[in-house]
C-alpha cells in the first residue's frame, strides 16, 4: 500500500468519525431543549402556621407552597385535588381564601414560589368540610389516593400528595 492510498484510508475513517460527531450534537441538542420545554414544579401539600411577628398569635393555615424549578417561566391557572381511582375519581378546584395567599393566575419564573393558602380564620370549617364534603370515604385505602393537582397554562397537570399532618387532620373527621 502506498503513502497516497494510506492518506485516502484515513481521509475516509476521518470523514465517517465527523459525521458520527455531527449525529451526536444534533441528539444531545435536542434533548437539551426537550428538557428546558419541561414544566418542573416543587410542590408541599400541608397545614401551616403564620407568625406575624407583631405579637398577635399564630393564624393556622391551609398551604399549597408550588416553587418553579425549570428554566422556562410558568403560568399557574389553578390548583385542586383528585381522590378515588377509575370511574370513582372525584376532582375539585380550590379556591384561595387568605390575607397573604397568592392569587390565580400567576407566573413563576425560575426559583420564584407561590403560596395558595385558605387562612381558617376567615373559612373555620375548610378542613370539615373538605373531609366529609370532598374526601368523605376517610378510610386509609381511600386517603393514599387523595392528590393536589397544579394546574399550569400549558395544559400540563402535577400532582402531589399531601403531607402527613394534613392526612391526619382530615382522619380525625371519621
Amino acid at each position: 500500500m502506498t503513502l497516497d492510498q494510506r492518506i485516502q484510508i484515513w481521509v475516509a475513517v476521518g470523514t465517517w468519525v465527523a459525521g458520527l460527531a455531527t449525529v451526536a450534537a444534533v441528539i444531545v441538542a435536542l434533548r437539551l431543549a426537550k428538557q428546558v420545554e419541561k414544566v418542573k414544579l416543587k410542590v408541599h401539600v400541608g397545614l401551616r402556621e403564620l407568625f406575624m411577628g407583631d405579637g398577635s398569635p399564630a393564624e393556622d393555615h391551609f398551604c399549597i407552597n408550588v416553587t418553579n424549578l425549570g428554566e422556562r417561566a410558568v403560568i399557574i391557572n389553578s390548583a385542586g385535588w383528585a381522590v378515588g381511582k377509575g370511574k370513582h375519581r372525584k376532582l375539585a378546584i380550590q379556591t384561595v381564601a387568605a390575607v397573604y395567599s397568592t392569587q390565580y393566575p400567576v407566573e413563576l419564573p425560575y426559583g420564584k414560589e407561590a403560596n395558595f393558602m385558605v387562612s381558617f380564620l376567615i373559612v373555620p370549617n375548610w378542613l370539615k368540610d373538605f373531609a366529609t364534603g370532598f374526601v368523605r370515604d376517610l378510610s386509609d385505602k381511600n386517603l393514599k389516593t387523595l392528590v393536589a393537582q397544579i394546574h399550569t397554562s400549558v395544559g400540563q397537570t402535577t400532582e402531589v400528595k399531601p403531607e402527613k399532618g394534613l392526612l391526619e387532620a382530615l382522619k380525625k373527621y371519621r
